[in-house]
């Protein structure tokens, strides 16, 4: 189905009272080119976990796979930025003729939209007043609150074999595994302002030894696009109404 049933979602997560969207599917049309903002990156800069299971300062051959580890979260959000549109293509299927390209914003409209989904002000009007100054038929913006890289050595013995996400995974200080959380948002706004869809939520994925964070942004973009699509591509004859956040 072609992008003309987009699904208007409201997120109300850490936005003030008054930034609300009324709870009606909202068919837009977005039929040729999609700008793609930079990343907004709201969430503080991970921190290396530098100390063993019962606080032991690490050694720094062990110390060293953390820091990698870190280093990695650091990039999280700019891989799944770059992996979102390629998602969206991908659930858009061949019907929908459009296509997307990246853009640039001044440094203003970047921190306006930061404060803006921090909820300092009121997100909804940023990112309308944002997109009507972008050319193309509509803006896709992604966001990050939160990141944050646990490591599995602090909380299993080396050599257990854990399932995480489902996936069996083998504790040890070569490989030094992290459960990487994130909280994500994106929204797709026509430029003259009217916000077709906009989501946010929680999604957890692991970084090992044989995963990169290009990778990792692939697939907790496929994740985030996984939630929206059923939603967004419906038809908005159905009726219904749905609330983002809900986990």
């Amino acid at each position: 189905m072609p992008l003309t049933t987009l699904l208007l979602v409201a997120c109300a997560h850490r936005a003030p009272a008054h930034d609300t969207i009324a709870w009606d599917l909202n068919p837009g049309v977005v039929e040729q080119e999609v700008r793609v903002a930079p990343v907004i990156v709201a969430a503080e800069a991970p921190h290396a976990d530098l100390t063993g299971i019962v606080g032991e300062p690490l050694r720094d051959e062990r110390a060293e796979g953390r820091l990698r580890r870190t280093a990695q979260v650091a990039e999280l959000p700019h891989a799944l930025h770059a992996a979102v549109p390629g998602a969206l293509n991908a659930a858009l299927g061949s019907e929908w003729s459009g296509h997307f390209r990246d853009t640039r914003l001044p440094v203003s409209d970047v921190i306006a939209l930061t404060n803006a989904v921090r909820g300092e002000s009121v997100l909804s009007e940023t990112l309308s007043e944002v997109a009507r100054d972008c050319e193309g038929d509509a803006v896709l913006f992604t966001w990050i609150l939160e990141t944050e890289g646990r490591p599995l050595t602090d909380h299993h013995l080396v050599g257990e074999l854990v399932i995480q996400n489902g996936v069996p995974v083998l504790v040890d200080h070569d490989s030094e595994p992290y459960a990487v959380q994130a909280h994500v948002g994106m929204a797709l706004v026509a430029t003259d302002g009217e916000i077709l869809f906009r989501y946010q939520d929680h999604y957890e994925e692991l970084l090992v030894a044989d995963n990169s964070v290009d990778s990792l942004g692939r697939r907790m973009a496929k994740d985030l696009v996984g939630d929206i699509v059923p939603l967004w591509l419906d038809d908005p004859a159905s009726g219904g109404v749905w609330v983002a956040d809900s986990r």
